[in-house]
């Protein structure tokens, strides 16, 4: 065998008749650099962020108590957090789920300028040993106690267009355009609160 031959065989698949099939590590090389294409998006999407995916579902008592004692260590830290409940936009639910790469995950999950902290327990430590509070000395401080005017510190309204109704206003003609959805709201005819989105 040629030494050609060699620096060939060692990237390739070769069949045991020789035939060239594939290159070793392709696909995952490719999947490394999307992931990480992806991974610097978020980070610039939420630059200066705190986001907390959580669940106002209170059926499942652990995960809805476990959100609240989250968001408390947050508002302890009188840090601004932008609130994304899972359990009221599947929008939400969808998009922890591409973050996460369809694992299994509990609820609250936190990411900080786009890089994902960890869920209850991860972030509970990191408060405990001091790490948490090193990571949060470059987010301003706020007045926790004052709540939005607007939607009441529930960081959605109902849709202005359609008034939550998920009924396209534009189908004033006849009751048959009433299939027609609005398409500004999610499921819930809810749109993000304007005041707290900033």
């Amino acid at each position: 065998m040629s030494s050609d031959a060699g620096k060939q065989e060692k990237g390739n698949i070769i069949t045991s008749e020789g035939a060239v099939i594939g290159v070793k590590n392709k696909v995952r090389d490719g999947l490394a650099a999307f992931e990480g294409k992806e991974a610097t998006q978020w980070m610039q999407i939420e630059e200066s962020k705190i986001i907390v995916y959580t669940t106002s579902f209170s059926g499942v008592r652990r995960a809805h108590e476990d959100c609240k004692y989250i968001l408390g260590i947050f508002h302890n830290h009188r840090v601004k957090v932008e609130e994304r409940d899972v359990y009221a936009s599947q929008s939400y639910h969808r998009e922890l789920e591409k973050r996460l790469k369809g694992s299994d995950f509990s609820l609250p999950q936190v990411f900080i300028n786009g890089q994902h902290i960890g869920d209850k327990e991860m972030v509970d430590e990191l408060n405990e040993i001091g790490e948490l509070k090193k990571m949060l000395q470059e987010f301003p401080k706020i007045n926790t106690s004052i709540s939005c005017q607007i939607c009441g510190g529930y960081d959605f309204i109902p849709c202005i267009k359609c008034g939550g109704s998920k009924n396209s206003v534009f189908n004033n003609f006849t009751s048959e355009f009433r299939a027609l959805k609005c398409t500004a709201c999610d499921e819930n005819g809810l749109q993000p609160c304007p005041h707290c989105k900033n």
